[in-house]
């Protein structure tokens, strides 16, 4: 009898022990799950892209501006400080890009040289950006393409001002090469190369919107050509 009243004690002391063990242990586990830091919160920056290019009739003759806010597939890059961290492509004249941290950003797109446009930078926060500044596009320089808009085939025309080496191609929006109309040697004066609308592989090039760039030395000169009947 005495041996079992004594053991009633020591058996409360130990679920009491047990009982606060398991609060203690339930404590700390939720302690600790409140120091596990969170995963970043990612955001997304959407903007606008325009392009501006230029009519000229089959005399040569300026025949008005055209400017394009819903153009497909022109490549937009995203910097952060001085690196490339994202490239995408135009739907319908917007670029977006997600999966972004907080910081500092710039978006920009380049047709050759420094032919082309960036924003300001946008800064993450705490939410999605939408960018204020609209990039622009717009057609430079002394490269006359006749007719333009075309249909099978469009004259380049241009002045070289001295004896240089000229390469004049034809690029799709996305900035990818097309077709190479020259890369030689060129003395000064007017000179001219002609366009079928096909690729390097004589294939019809895909598309209804181009640039004709011209490059020698430091004069960089970019015209956005367009082509008529195609879908």
């Amino acid at each position: 009898m005495g041996q079992g009243a004594d053991q009633v004690p020591v058996m409360k002391m130990s679920l009491r022990w047990t009982r606060w063990c398991i609060v203690l242990g339930i404590s700390t586990l939720a302690a600790c799950a409140r120091e596990q830091p969170s995963a970043p919160v990612l955001h997304s920056i959407t903007g606008h892209l325009r392009l501006t290019g230029y009519f000229v009739d089959a005399d040569g003759q300026f025949a008005g501006t055209r400017v394009l806010g819903d153009a497909d597939g022109v490549t937009v890059e995203l910097l952060h400080g001085s690196e490339i961290v994202g490239r995408t492509t135009t739907v319908g004249g917007i670029y977006r890009f997600t999966g972004l941290g907080p910081g500092d950003y710039v978006a920009r797109s380049r047709v050759i040289g420094d032919i082309g446009d960036q924003t300001t930078p946008m800064v993450i926060a705490v939410a999605d950006v939408s960018a204020a500044d609209t990039l622009r596009l717009v057609a430079r320089g002394d490269l006359m393409t006749v007719p333009n808009p075309f249909v099978y085939m469009t004259t380049v025309n241009f002045v070289a001002p001295d004896t240089m080496w000229v390469d004049l191609e034809v690029l799709d929006v996305g900035g990818n090469p097309v077709m190479t109309l020259m890369a030689h040697e060129v003395l000064p004066g007017h000179h001219a190369a002609f366009w079928y609308g096909r690729d390097q592989m004589d294939r019809r090039a895909a598309g209804s919107l181009f640039w004709v760039t011209y490059a020698a030395g430091h004069d960089v000169r970019a015209q956005l050509l367009f082509r008529q009947g195609v879908p």
